[in-house]
């Protein structure tokens, strides 16, 4: 089965995102295709970037890289719930990114994103621009929320309508089909350089 990491990309207090995506979690768990999982950033713990070289060509030396490392490179497939911050995505969400590189190379990724008039579209779109340096296969279909805070019930809690839920099996059925395909691809491509 294949293992796809929902990442809540917001550190802070008070932060919307976990409401999305564990949604989305709850949503995919109702599947049998794939074993899904909730990677939350802040729980990570992950300070501003203080590796002493770049992912690309040297080896973690610190113990928070290191699990986050073997945490990312367990997952075949990602679901990137972003907040946007001055159309972009959070700083939190870049950084944790920017710690890593092969353990994304070849994988798919799916957005949902959340914020005012755009839904956070615009910081997807800066997303797009980061999976593809990271060698990240990003999915067309993404989830928007646009002023999510205006359709919260009483308890603070948002109303996901029955058209967001479509939307949602949709992304996921497309997820997993090339989260799949790109196992296999990852697999033969390493058999291929162990046979060589």
């Amino acid at each position: 089965m294949p293992r796809i990491g929902i990442i809540v990309g917001s550190t802070r207090p008070g932060r919307f995102g976990v409401q999305p995506a564990q949604w989305l979690l709850d949503l995919a768990n109702a599947r049998s295709d794939a074993d899904y999982e909730l990677v939350d950033i802040e729980a990570a713990g992950l300070p501003l970037f203080d590796e002493p070289g770049s992912p690309l060509m040297v080896e973690p030396q610190n113990t928070h890289t290191i699990a986050w490392k073997e945490r990312i490179g367990a997952l075949d497939g990602f679901v990137f719930v972003t907040p946007e911050y001055n159309h972009s995505t959070s700083g939190a969400l870049k950084n944790a990114l920017d710690y890593l590189f092969h353990e994304w190379n070849d994988k798919p990724a799916a957005f949902v994103s959340y914020g005012g008039a755009s839904g956070g579209s615009r910081a997807v779109e800066h997303l797009r621009g980061i999976m593809a340096e990271l060698k990240v296969y990003d999915l067309r279909d993404q989830i928007l929320l646009p002023s999510y805070y205006l359709n919260l019930d009483e308890g603070g809690r948002y109303r996901f309508s029955e058209a967001e839920e479509k939307a949602a099996a949709a992304m996921l059925d497309e997820l997993v089909f090339w989260t799949v395909q790109m196992t296999t691809a990852r697999a033969a491509r390493k058999a291929e350089l162990v046979a060589a």
